[in-house]
């Protein structure tokens, strides 16, 4: 078996008997995946909370369950399939709190436990009336020890190749030490976790590499949804700005991209000297600093083949802005205009919070739909400026109506769209940011 891509299922009946099952289920199964003990007993406690709720609360006695276990290189997962009204997912939300008085929601408390013990989950919708909950815990990786800057030689003629695995950590360190950190993708933040992702094929690179070995560059990407890409860099390192190794590293990407079936390939945020010739500006973020500065981000755009089109749900106040930027992009989408129009949702929503401290940033995305959707955004949005965070984001994937609710509360809290990303999700994904109160 390789344990690479192994994938292990339990199926059961729902009886508070299996407990045990379960948890040596989950914690064996973390610890051959890689996880050290710490992260496979938080994962496994993870586990225990949901499947006792489901016991004691949602799942009928007796009623079928499935629990699976997979790798993800870097991580490990555990999947549970239950009923889509199985219990109240609010509990989720990273602003979830438990009242000591309200017997309600202590009941809730061990599925509290469970969304603090997991790196992050992931909620969907499946076939047939069936909810999919993704629990995910990353393994922990030794802090970077203060490392003296490395010097990079100046290269006459490169050629462009993968690297091994400990090149990738040395362009780690090539790009610390040529690059302030807010400009580097923080996948080069953490040299170990580089180079799992990249053995699990979440990423790929291409080195600008000389004669002897010496690295003069290197770029990054990743797939974003099922037909984009997003890359990261050129990252250069001590070379002449009148060489066209940026020019290369990018070209190089692009026709690897092209050749795995994606139609497009964008880059947020790029390093100085990006090559933008041929890419389109899709927009900008304000990238707020301490002491109030702030920075413009862009992000870049580029068509790889033809686009066959999408349909995308739009909500009402937002239909001109998404227009504009249909037509500037000259992208081909059926366009439909929806809302709530008081159909039976969830009593509560969920959303998922993508944190980059470092950066004082946040990135937050529906997860399940509800009746306190605006209430939700105004929670977190609370939390978010206690933690001083001062780059807040919201992900709205046009290609999956229900999402819809959440728009009236974002633009009530002063969220304004900026950026639509094509293909960036189900479908396209047009990027909020918050701009304070709105007047």
């Amino acid at each position: 078996m390789n344990r690479k891509s192994a994938n292990l299922l339990l199926s059961f009946e729902a009886d508070e008997i299996f407990l045990p099952v379960v948890t040596a289920f989950v914690e064996k199964a973390a610890s051959c995946f890689g996880l050290a003990e710490g992260e496979a007993l938080m994962l496994t406690l993870a586990a225990e909370e949901v499947f006792m709720h489901l016991c004691r609360k949602a799942t009928r006695p007796g009623g079928p369950l499935e629990i699976a276990c997979s790798n993800g290189g870097y991580f490990a997962r555990v999947v549970f399939s239950l009923p889509c009204d199985a219990f109240d997912l609010k509990a989720f939300n990273v602003t979830a709190s438990i009242s000591l008085d309200d017997e309600a929601e202590l009941e809730s408390m061990g599925l509290v436990i469970a969304s603090r013990s997991v790196d992050r989950f992931v909620l969907e919708r499946e076939k047939g009336g069936q909810l999919r909950l993704t629990l995910i815990k990353e393994k922990a990786y030794p802090p970077l020890p203060p490392l003296e800057p490395v010097a990079a030689s100046t290269l006459s003629k490169t050629a462009l190749r993968s690297p091994s695995p400990a090149e990738l950590k040395f362009i780690s360190r090539l790009a610390m030490s040529y690059y302030d950190r807010s400009a580097l993708s923080d996948i080069l933040l953490h040299p170990g976790k580089l180079s799992d992702m990249m053995t699990a094929g979440e990423y790929e690179c291409l080195a600008a590499v000389g004669a002897a070995g010496e690295i003069g560059g290197a770029i990054f990407w990743r797939r974003l949804g099922e037909k984009m890409v997003e890359c990261f860099g050129p990252y250069i390192f001590n070379q002449p700005e009148s060489c066209a190794m940026s020019e290369n590293l990018l070209e190089g990407c692009i026709s690897a991209v092209a050749r795995s079936g994606a139609v497009g390939i964008m880059n947020i945020g790029p390093p100085p000297g990006f090559p933008a010739d041929q890419f389109e500006l899709l927009g900008t973020f304000d990238s707020h600093g301490p002491h109030g500065s702030s920075t413009l981000i862009e992000a870049w755009f580029r068509m790889l083949a033809e686009d066959m089109g999408v349909t995308v749900w739009v909500y009402p106040e937002l239909e001109a802005f998404i227009c504009r930027q249909y037509a500037k992009l000259v992208l081909p989408r059926e366009i439909r205009v929806d809302q709530p129009s008081g159909e039976t949702v969830a009593p509560h929503s969920v959303l998922c919070a993508e944190f980059d401290r470092p950066r004082g940033r946040v990135t937050l995305r529906p997860m399940w739909p509800g009746a306190d959707a605006a209430d939700n955004i105004a929670r977190h949005l609370t939390l978010m400026k206690n933690e001083n965070i001062a780059n807040i984001h919201f992900a709205v994937d046009l290609g999956q109506a229900w999402q819809s609710i959440f728009i009236p509360g974002l633009l009530e809290a002063g969220f304004e769209p900026r950026i639509v990303l094509p293909y960036a999700g189900k479908g396209d994904v047009v990027m909020f940011q918050y701009g304070g109160e709105r007047q």
